[in-house]
């Protein structure tokens, strides 16, 4: 990491924690399409994941449990993260919410089982000990353009619950 990157990277989450004072702050990694398991990938697919990943921003971003850090800040970190041409793994995520001061993470995937069947995967890790506190997996049966982001509102509203359980 060089030093005008790592300098960004703790600009950009003190800003964001800032508007949140008391609020432990959350990194939200953006979604990920999974098709390696789809019978039929579709020009859709990677449409339903950044409607899904809006919603959960949303969701967050309205949260009084947690402060969202800056998603174009997190997408850029783990830009940075990514440039050896490696995908940024559990470790590497965690490592990347370090970085950026959060006390949380939130990542996931959405996979196309089959034209009618998707997965929504999803995972909030306390930063601070680098273990997951919640796992969810949803299996998503009908639009996927309408149901992946009630999925993701779902695990945002599980993500509130379970930071509020730790913290109280």
């Amino acid at each position: 990491m060089t030093p005008l990157v790592g300098l960004v990277w703790s600009a950009g989450a003190a800003l964001a924690a800032q508007s949140g004072a008391g609020r432990p702050a959350i990194a939200v990694i953006n979604l990920r399409f999974d098709g390696a398991h789809a019978n039929v990938l579709g020009p859709g697919d990677t449409a339903v994941v950044a409607a899904a990943t809006s919603s959960l921003l949303a969701t967050l971003r309205a949260s009084e449990a947690v402060t969202l850090i800056d998603s174009a800040t997190v997408a850029a970190a783990v830009a940075a993260a990514e440039a050896d041409g490696n995908p940024c793994d559990n470790p590497c995520a965690i490592a990347v919410a370090r970085r950026l001061e959060a006390r949380w993470l939130a990542k996931g995937s959405i996979s196309n089982l089959s034209g009618l069947v998707w997965q929504f995967a999803a995972e909030l890790f306390d930063v601070t000990t680098g273990q997951p506190v919640l796992v969810d997996s949803y299996e998503i049966k009908g639009d996927p353009a309408r149901m992946a982001p009630v999925g993701a509102h779902m695990f945002a509203q599980r993500v509130e619950k379970a930071v509020a359980g730790v913290l109280h």
